[in-house]
């Protein structure tokens, strides 16, 4: 059974307070009674509760991270990798899922204050004004994943999502296509959704064409939603010769409703996507695609908010990790060979 500090006290022969003095090392304790007390800790196997310990040192040894999509590997991956530094600090992670809900996400940092976690690492589609009044409040050191906030003293690690989308519909383009449809998230997602269709818009502009709203398609980052939108698009009587998707997950649902649709990819419409997240090579076909450095992303945070509980300085507030375009079967050009 768990021994509890009255027993530690009793067999060491002090007060309950000595014993929660020596385990918090709050206050000076005569040697002889810190090393009974600590003999007694040995001798019952008694282990502190982190809780109580983080109510007297406002510490928890506690990462709070928030995600929006737990079913989506790319947040999946972005998690093992802060995992992954944080340990070998002594911490642990508590996962929030937000289910892209700005109200849940606000009650989710609500509860990792009280539960005075040491610091916080965010991922969401939209920094609100009420996210940013919660951290300038809380003072809780906070990195930002695929998002940048410059109104708040914080750090930040993403990829330039603006350059990505212009190189991948570039690729399109330099092969004569010219009816190529975006699969876009939501603009109110400024680096996913935002900063992608720009890309997207301006490669358009320098090949002098002017972008056909019918062949922009809002989606989310759901297979389901993608299938639809795309199955509706075709319906519609809308054609395309190739595809940017904004995610893989987004690639995956349009070449499903293509494929049921009668058309053969990459034959017929060519497709990329974004991310480069495991099912993207296992896929059939296999998924050209926008390799963001996931895991790296990942470690990169926790590195970063480690530093900045410590206080210690980074001299890139903004790290912009390199991102890479991987060919596969989904296009007509030959993919790469991989592993």
């Amino acid at each position: 059974m768990k021994k509890t500090i009255n027993e530690v006290a009793k067999l060491a022969g002090v007060s309950k307070a000595t014993v929660s003095r020596v385990i918090n090392d709050s206050k000076p304790v005569n040697p002889d009674k810190r090393e009974k007390v600590l003999k007694a800790i040995k001798e019952l196997e008694f282990r502190p509760n982190p809780v109580a310990r983080g109510l007297v040192h406002k510490k928890s040894g506690l990462i709070g991270v928030l995600i929006p999509d737990i079913t989506n590997p790319f947040f999946a991956e972005i998690v093992r990798g802060i995992e992954g530094v944080i340990q070998a600090y002594q911490f642990n992670i508590v996962l929030c899922h937000t289910f892209h809900n700005h109200e849940k996400e606000l009650e989710h940092l609500q509860m990792l204050h009280e539960k005075y976690v040491d610091g916080i690492v965010f991922m969401t589609s939209k920094v609100t004004e009420a996210h940013q009044k919660f951290f300038t409040e809380s003072k809780l050191p906070v990195t930002f994943v695929n998002r940048r906030c410059s109104d708040l003293n914080s750090y930040s690690v993403d990829i330039n999502n603006y350059q990505a989308a212009f190189e991948i519909t570039s690729f399109f383009l330099k092969r004569g296509h010219r009816k190529i449809a975006l699969i876009r998230a939501p603009l109110t997602d400024k680096t996913s959704g935002y900063e992608r269709f720009k890309g997207y818009q301006d490669a358009l502009k320098s090949y002098q064409l002017l972008m056909d709203d019918n062949l922009v398609l809002r989606s989310n980052f759901k297979i389901e939603n993608t299938y639809k939108t795309v199955r509706s698009f075709l319906e519609r009587g809308h054609q395309a010769t190739a595809m940017v998707a904004t995610s893989d997950l987004m690639a995956i649902g349009a070449i499903k409703a293509l494929t049921d649709h009668g058309h053969r990819v990459p034959e017929d419409v060519e497709v990329s996507g974004f991310d480069d997240i495991p099912m993207a090579t296992y896929y059939s076909p296999s998924i050209t695609t926008v390799r963001q450095p996931i895991l790296e992303m990942g470690k990169t945070a926790g590195k970063m908010l480690i530093a900045k509980m410590g206080g210690h300085p980074i001299l890139e507030k903004n790290i912009i990790l390199p991102h890479t375009v991987i060919f596969r079967k989904s296009t007509l050009i030959s993919p790469v060979s991989e592993v």
